[in-house]
């Protein structure tokens, strides 16, 4: 990795930060669709396996399970990481303006795993807040292991969060619009 660093800090400004951009948005997509298929496989694993039971048996394990996941989550929210917990786009939101787009390893390990068996465990939640903050939080910190101090991080954040919605919905342009209207609220300031 210090390799990599050296190199980055040889290339021009320009060349730099397109290719920290791509591997940001790389990494952020990587994120979603891991968080994406962990999703669906605790989902499978789970409800759709018990609704090939009987009516009856149906109804009361699935209660079981929405419930056992919604107690493990909370566990893990109230234990771990209060900064995972919510839907995910206003803790993204805080951290872009008040810690220059620092998002701590805590945050994301907490937040895939609560948000895996809490939306694969049948609770009725969208994988898009989610999805913007956990891709949020992995280009946080890929910018940190290539070199990016914690005051400057608000690109990697940023990016990470287009890339995490467009994973989350394809839809790459929807993605980019949301994060210049909802994370940094005027086109002005991203240019």
């Amino acid at each position: 990795m210090k390799l990599l660093v050296e190199w980055l800090a040889r290339l021009p400004e320009r060349p730099r930060t397109i290719f920290k951009t791509c591997a940001y948005g790389f990494i952020a997509g990587l994120v979603a669709v891991a968080f994406q298929l962990a999703m669906n496989g605790c989902y499978r694993a789970g409800i759709v396996r018990l609704s090939h039971c009987t009516h009856a048996t149906f109804l009361w394990s699935s209660f079981a399970v929405i419930m056992g996941t919604s107690l493990i989550s909370g566990w893990l929210l109230n234990s771990f990481c209060a900064d995972a917990a919510g839907s995910g786009i206003p803790q993204l939101k805080a951290a872009f303006w008040k810690n220059f787009g620092f998002v701590p390893f805590r945050v994301l390990w907490v937040k895939f795993i609560a948000g895996t068996i809490q939306i694969g465990g049948g609770s009725s939640l969208g994988r898009e807040g989610p999805s913007v903050q956990l891709a949020g939080t992995a280009s946080s910190l890929l910018a940190g292991v290539l070199g990016e101090p914690k005051q400057k991080r608000r690109l990697a954040a940023a990016t990470g969060a287009a890339a995490g919605l467009a994973a989350a919905f394809n839809t790459p342009l929807a993605g980019v619009t949301f994060v210049l209207e909802e994370l940094i609220g005027d086109l002005l300031i991203s240019l």
